[in-house]
């Protein structure tokens, strides 16, 4: 198969990418309004490491004699439900991108929480390249937080002092 780049591909090709990422994104919302609302996902009841992600990739309702279950429980309210959403903002997103209607402008817009005079959170430019100049910043941020000494007091050391020598050069 001869490979094709992604410049050659026609604008309407981009269009419906978008729009089925768009549709896609949806349904991820509605399962995440399912599962931390309702508390409620349906997963499949086969081969154990497939049913781990079995529910990002069910988005039908399950027939009545299939191997797709139903699960309720706090799992569905605190953790599944937020991941849903987290999976659904890049789809939409991207979907908006390519159908041109700002997808990235109104993401930025949500991080920056409504500040047009910060800096851009995310970059995008056609047809699907995304720079994230947050996670530069963020990262010498956290850099710093992580290499701060923290002094202890002499009398709550854990080493007594002719050992703590020995640990020092490490």
């Amino acid at each position: 198969m001869p490979y094709l780049p992604l410049h050659s591909i026609p604008q309407p090709a981009w269009i419906a990418i978008g729009i089925l990422l768009i549709i896609l994104g949806l349904s991820f919302c509605y399962k995440g309004w399912n599962a931390m609302v309702l508390g409620r996902i349906h997963y499949w009841s086969g081969f154990l490491p497939f049913t781990i992600v079995s529910p990002w990739f069910i988005h039908l309702p399950p027939s009545e004699r299939s191997l797709i279950k139903t699960k309720e429980g706090l799992l569905c309210h605190a953790l599944i439900g937020p991941l849903f959403f987290l999976t659904a903002i890049p789809l939409i997103v991207a979907g908006l991108d390519l159908t041109s209607l700002g997808g990235t402008k109104a993401l930025n817009f949500v991080l920056n929480a409504g500040d047009s005079s910060k800096p851009e959170a995310v970059r995008y430019s056609p047809p699907l390249n995304y720079q994230f100049p947050l996670a530069v910043r963020a990262s010498k941020s956290i850099a710093k937080l992580f290499n701060v000494q923290i002094e202890e007091e002499s009398g709550k050391r854990m080493l007594p002092k002719d050992r703590q020598t020995q640990y020092q050069q490490f």
